[in-house]
């Protein structure tokens, strides 16, 4: 089957989400009454419901980054993912307190630790939503442009981490971080990429369009594809913020760079896979390619995608990030669930890939 006719495959066996995904993201319907009846049922959906309950507006460090079904970025991440998105008008007021939040700070010195971080978080995944040309968002990843295209357009990676002897004071159980170099968080202003970062770059349509953005992100896509910045530890290591410590994370690694990746790192693989692949460098990068052969070694005999069910977990807690919510529809329910995810999935990926 082709890409249409999978899509209209999607449309026929798969619950409210994916239909609604399908029809408006991949078929891009244009008759307003399919994609009304479309949208009427996701937004009924029991998973739906479910999900935007737990959107409340709270701005400390574990509501908007951490494991919690309730965490920001784990909500956002999973509503857009079933459905919602940038002009729905129930979303958007719900989206309402986050958008404020994110303007009355962005211009504003970070007085406490993991500001810049949680900034980049709410804007990043803001632009995923579909609010990446609004002011505040669009300024956020703006400044996370140029603060990590300083160090990427000519990377240095013996100057990432400084002898750990200089320091006094590490905390108990975290003497296994290296000890990143001061002089890459200046007023936490970090300069290598937080995996945040380049989620919230793809889906900014201004900074992929905009001549004057291009050759920045485009530095800082190919310091990435390195094996030099893949073998960068995960977490960074530790920056040191007055008389603490905080470990910086999040670097922007690519599951499967070095081995084809399983169980919650190929969903995390899926995830990744689809916002690199509105970067053009990214698209014919060996890892690219290798990834996508691999992704079609689980094409069924009728021309659907079907992963292991495992690889496509829906855990009560992780990061939504992690590849660790990755359900669509009550599978229950469905009994062609996890042939539709793994499908829809791989159909988006090449949609996005080839520019449509």
């Amino acid at each position: 089957m082709e890409l249409y006719d999978l899509a209209r495959w999607l449309v026929d066996n798969g619950g409210p989400c994916i239909r609604f995904r399908t029809i408006v993201d991949i078929l891009q319907e244009q008759d307003v009454g399919i994609v009304s009846t479309a949208l009427k049922e996701m937004l009924e959906s029991k998973d739906i419901k479910e999900w935007v309950e737990h959107l409340v507006p709270q701005f400390d460090i574990n509501s908007l980054h951490s494991g919690r079904h309730d965490a920001f970025e784990n909500v956002i991440g999973k509503i857009v993912q079933l459905g919602l998105r940038a002009g729905l008008q129930p979303f958007d007021n719900k989206t309402l307190p986050y958008r404020v939040w994110l303007a009355e700070n962005v211009g504003t010195y970070p007085s406490t630790p993991h500001a810049i971080f949680l900034r980049t978080i709410v804007a990043s995944f803001l632009a995923y939503a579909g609010y990446g040309s609004t002011s505040p968002v669009k300024a956020q990843l703006i400044k996370r442009l140029e603060t990590i295209s300083t160090f990427a357009q000519e990377p240095d990676f013996s100057r990432i981490f400084v002898d750990k002897s200089e320091f006094t004071g590490i905390p108990k159980g975290s003497e296994s971080h290296n000890i990143v170099n001061p002089d890459l968080y200046p007023d936490q202003q970090f300069m290598l990429p937080w995996v945040h970062d380049i989620r919230g770059f793809a889906n900014c349509n201004e900074l992929l369009t905009e001549q004057k953005y291009q050759d920045k992100i485009n530095s800082i896509i190919e310091m990435i594809l390195t094996p030099e910045y893949q073998k960068v530890p995960w977490s960074y290591g530790l920056a040191k913020y007055e008389t603490g410590y905080y470990v910086l994370g999040w670097a922007a690694h690519l599951p499967g760079y070095f081995s084809r990746p399983e169980d919650t790192k190929f969903a995390e693989l899926l995830l990744t896979l689809e916002f690199m692949a509105r970067f053009p460098l990214a698209r014919v990068s060996p890892w690219f390619i290798d990834s996508m052969e691999y992704i079609e070694s689980y094409r069924t005999e009728e021309d659907t995608y079907s992963f292991p069910r495992t690889w496509l977990p829906e855990k009560q807690t992780g990061y939504w990030v992690g590849g660790f919510r990755m359900g669509f529809d009550d599978r229950r329910s469905y009994p062609k669930a996890i042939e539709c995810e793994s499908t829809f999935r791989v159909l988006r990926i090449k949609q996005i890939a080839s520019g449509k």
